[in-house]
Order: structure tokens, then sequence, then C-alpha cells
């Protein structure tokens, strides 16, 4: 909650500040802010419904669990492939890669590889918004990019994790 206050009073005040300055042009961003949030909403809600669903039928300790996020060669190329196809805002990916890290056997590059590739890649709502600003080949170059990053993320956060352990269980009933 308090994020939302502080990023709340950051947008009035940059609003306050361009309203002084052109008030035709605040009204013509806000009106172009507003429809894009319209746009947007659709996909946000479906997005936190899907992991929602995703969250209630990957329990931890699941076999399913193991099966793709088990291994760290393949877990960490199937939480890439996840990621990738994963609609929505960062916060609502968290609880799946908990569940990941909860899993006893599963792999911490997994969980990494997930976050990663969700934010990095943005295909599903991002690559029409990108390709239209940007280019083709802007947006394959970045995809490329992504998913080599995503994956490297991945393998490091294995590495490190054989020193020093990034994730301790809560095992608190």
């Amino acid at each position: 909650m308090e994020s939302l206050l502080i990023v709340g009073l950051v947008v009035l005040a940059f609003y306050a500040w361009s309203a002084r300055k052109d008030w035709e042009r605040t009204v013509q961003a806000f009106k172009k802010s507003g429809r894009f949030i319209v746009k947007s909403l659709p996909l946000f809600f479906l997005a936190v419904l899907l992991i929602g669903f995703i969250q209630v039928l990957l329990l931890p300790d699941d076999e399913a669990v193991l099966m793709f996020f088990g291994q760290a060669e393949t877990g960490i190329l199937w939480a890439t492939l996840f990621g990738f196809l994963l609609p929505g805002p960062r916060y609502a990916i968290y609880p799946l890669a908990e569940i990941i890290l909860n899993t006893e056997g599963a792999s911490v590059g997994a969980a990494m590889a997930l976050i990663a590739s969700q934010q990095l890649i943005d295909v599903p709502e991002g690559c029409f918004i990108e390709i239209k600003y940007l280019g083709t080949k802007f947006f394959l170059a970045r995809l490329a990019i992504a998913v080599v990053t995503a994956i490297v993320a991945g393998y490091m956060a294995v590495f490190v994790h054989s020193f020093i352990p990034l994730y301790i269980p809560d095992v608190t009933p």
C-alpha cells in the first residue's frame, strides 16, 4: 500500500508540473494514459486469474513442479519458456517462483529464470507495442538477448546458491 501511495504522489506531481507548463498537452497525456489503462485491464485481470489457477494446480512437493523445474539444466530451460509465455505484472509471478523454491529438489535457478524471463522477454502483451514503435529487427534482437540473459541468470543463481543459500524455505506452520 505504501508503494502505491508513493507512486501515486509521484504521478500527481508530474501531472501538476506538466499542467503548469502546458495544460492541453497534459490533458492529452491523461486521456492517452486512460485509454492504455482501459486496454490493459482485461489482460492484467486474466493474467492474475491464470497465476491463481496455476498456484492451485502446482502445490509445493508436487510431482509436476519437480518434473518441470527439478533438474537445474532442464528446469532453467522450462522456467525460461514458462516465464516467456506468462503475461501480466511482475508481482503475479512471485507466488509461482515461491512454489518452485519451496519444492524440495527444485532448482533455485529455475525460479530465477522464471522471474527473469517473464520480465525481460515480455512477449504476450508487449511485443505488439514494441514492434509498432521500435520495429521487428529490434524486437527480435532484444528477444534473443533476453532469452540468453534469463538462462544465464538461472545458471548463475545455481552457481551462487552452491556457496551462499539464496533461499531458505519458511517451514513454520
